[in-house]
């Protein structure tokens, strides 16, 4: 068995303790775990945010990594929590959607409540620490999930929409990144031969190879690193100069 691998997903930014306090109590539970951070850059309270950067992030990881994801507006609430195998991964997360991108991208799927405790009450405001963390760190150390939780049926998915079909003629942005670039719900797979794109009223054109196809602070459309059609302009925000946002549609105009 290789080195254990955690991931950590959340909003709790990196100027307080909070990111660090969760990391130790997965090392405690597993101190041989390899600790690597996908995001704590969540806007406070996204949960689709972080479905969305979460599925992306699990599509590079080997099967048996842990996935520890807390953007958890309901804590100290009734809502229940999550250990989810999805894709022979593993996800620890609390059953407010936080799973939906990568449940519903995945053939094989199947979710427990977790329902173990560590000895110590956890508190009301930081499961992550007190109840995930532990979790996450007993999965990783080889703790069959059934001593974690019980199997359950399908856990809380958000209403966003699925990948996109083939035959689909149009796209809604899911994701802005950093650097302004929008990320659509639709798989380079499915886009028809010529397509071009409208996006917010602006017509885009064709399908670019890369960002540089087009001169500078021009829009331009191409295939992502997730796989999914991306508006973006070279050198430029797709966000700032075309008004895209979370929801916007992109039109795909058939050749």
């Amino acid at each position: 068995m290789g080195i254990p691998i955690v991931t950590l997903t959340s909003d709790f930014g990196v100027r307080d303790h909070y990111v660090a306090a969760m990391k130790a109590a997965v090392l405690q539970w597993c101190p041989a775990a390899r600790l690597i951070d996908v995001t704590h850059e969540i806007a406070p309270q996204d949960v689709l945010g972080a479905s969305i950067t979460l599925g992306l992030a699990m599509r590079g990881f080997a099967a048996g990594t842990v996935h520890l994801a807390v953007v958890d507006p309901g804590v100290g609430t009734r809502r229940r929590m999550l250990v989810c195998r999805i894709a022979d991964q593993w996800v620890v997360a609390p059953d407010n959607g936080l799973v939906t991108w990568a449940w519903r991208n995945a053939n094989k799927k199947i979710a427990y409540e977790l329902t173990w405790r560590p000895d110590r009450a956890p508190s009301r405001t930081f499961h992550g620490r007190d109840i995930f963390g532990p979790a996450a760190g007993r999965l990783a150390g080889g703790t069959d999930v059934h001593e974690l939780g019980r199997r359950m049926g399908t856990p809380v998915l958000l209403d966003v929409l699925r990948p996109a079909r083939a035959g689909a003629r149009r796209a809604v942005v899911i994701q802005i990144d950093r650097f302004g670039n929008a990320t659509t719900q639709f798989p380079a797979d499915q886009l028809p031969a010529g397509a071009r794109f409208v996006a917010n009223g602006h017509r885009i054109g064709p399908l670019r190879r890369t960002y540089s196809d087009v001169k500078p602070l021009r829009p331009l459309a191409l295939i992502g690193s997730s796989g999914l059609l991306e508006i973006a302009v070279r050198d430029g925000s797709a966000g700032a100069e075309l008004g895209l946002v979370v929801g916007s549609v992109v039109r795909i105009v058939a050749r």
